[in-house]
């Protein structure tokens, strides 16, 4: 990976044996050749890295990371060991006011996935849930130790994708929410049966009439269900609303909806560290918006537009990528572990040096060295 201008500090990766965590500088790849080498590379790895097991993160590094209102975590997908890092992170950072923490998951499931970590169950009908489960069973278990004003709170900050059960799961998700209010004696807020096998313009106009009926009764049902219950079934009818686009578009031209779902995305984001009085760690996939028919200059990267854009977190927060040097993947999932020792990858790849450099250990790299800023790393993810 080549260093660009000093934008954004940030990076981790944890792995079978062993976790890279590695500061990014870099927003995207430069397309010149590396000109450090592996012997400068492990001067500055073996100087600046912190090696630590994955148990508690030291000290020091907490101390550089709570000095920022958000924490960006950019994941490699699948990997075995990374949400009982990032439970110990959001463990470790409790005391230094961090109460929330965002998940590439889809906002209808949002309120379901936050009941789970505050003790509730999972529908057993909705398939999703092994998974989440998996993934959050360790936050769900901190929080058991704490009181209730000072529980983690989990949100989805994903649109609705098709790949997520799109209209059909929002149907579910929508229903047993509602299931579980008061009724409603003036207005009627259920969706109809064939909402999910609906036709797209269908699905918008139902929606909108939901919104519209959800403001006509909006005393009524804020004395009834809370007004923070409210909101939030309000929230989940206008992301649908924009997901019925993002789907729309994938299917008609798949970077027009990689950008509306992004735009969703950001949104949603902007919203979660506004309505918060507190510090907020975030996970997204560490390549999220920079793939090669979204690269560009419109800061698509959330690193990228958070640091530079958002009027939100105003540029504190600091980016933190996780790169596997060795690795096995989530059972189920996908791909194939690697072994960065055992690729092609060349002496001066800074996996391969970090690697070497500290042997079976999780490291924390800060990007600070000029190196970094005005030279071109290789970096393989």
């Amino acid at each position: 990976m080549a260093s660009g201008g000093s934008i954004t500090r940030g990076s981790w990766r944890p792995t079978a044996a062993l976790v890279i965590a590695v500061v990014v500088v870099a927003l995207a790849g430069c397309s010149a050749a590396a000109d450090v080498t592996a012997e400068e590379l492990s001067a500055v790895v073996e100087r600046d890295g912190v090696a630590f097991d994955s148990s508690s993160v030291p000290d020091g590094v907490l101390r550089r990371l709570s000095e920022y209102k958000v924490i960006l975590l950019g994941e490699t997908h699948h990997l075995r060991e990374h949400w009982a890092f990032v439970a110990t992170l959001m463990s470790d950072l409790h005391d230094d006011g961090f109460r929330q923490l965002l998940i590439e998951a889809p906002q209808m499931a949002g309120w379901l996935l936050d009941d789970y970590v505050q003790g509730g169950p999972l529908f057993p009908e909705w398939e999703a849930p092994p998974f989440y489960e998996r993934r959050l069973s360790a936050i769900r278990a901190f929080n058991e130790t704490l009181a209730p004003s000072e529980r983690l709170h989990v949100r989805g900050i994903d649109a609705n994708e098709e790949w997520y059960g799109g209209a059909n799961d929002f149907q579910l998700l929508f229903g047993w929410l509602i299931d579980r209010l008061p009724p409603s004696e003036e207005v009627d807020v259920s969706l109809g049966e064939d909402y999910a096998t609906a036709t797209p313009a269908a699905q918008l106009e139902a929606i909108e009439a939901l919104l519209i009926s959800l403001e006509a009764d909006r005393s009524g049902l804020v004395e009834s269900w809370g007004g923070d219950r409210y909101d939030q079934v309000v929230e989940m009818a206008e992301v649908e609303l924009a997901s019925i686009d993002v789907r729309a578009h994938r299917r008609e031209d798949d970077s027009d909806g990689a950008r509306a779902r992004e735009a969703v995305i950001k949104q949603l984001v902007d919203d979660r560290v506004a309505e918060c009085s507190c510090s907020t760690v975030i996970n997204i996939g560490g390549h999220h918006a920079q793939k090669s028919h979204l690269m560009g200059t419109e800061q698509e990267w959330m690193g990228d537009y958070l640091t530079h854009r958002s009027a939100v977190v105003g540029g504190s927060i600091i980016v933190v990528g996780f790169s596997s040097a060795e690795t096995e993947l989530e059972d189920g999932a996908g791909g194939t572990p690697w072994d960065i020792l055992e690729s092609e990858s060349p002496d001066n790849e800074l996996l391969r040096v970090v690697a070497e450099t500290w042997p079976g250990r999780t490291v924390f790299l800060p990007l600070d060295d000029l190196l970094f800023n005005d030279r071109t790393v290789a970096y393989n993810s």
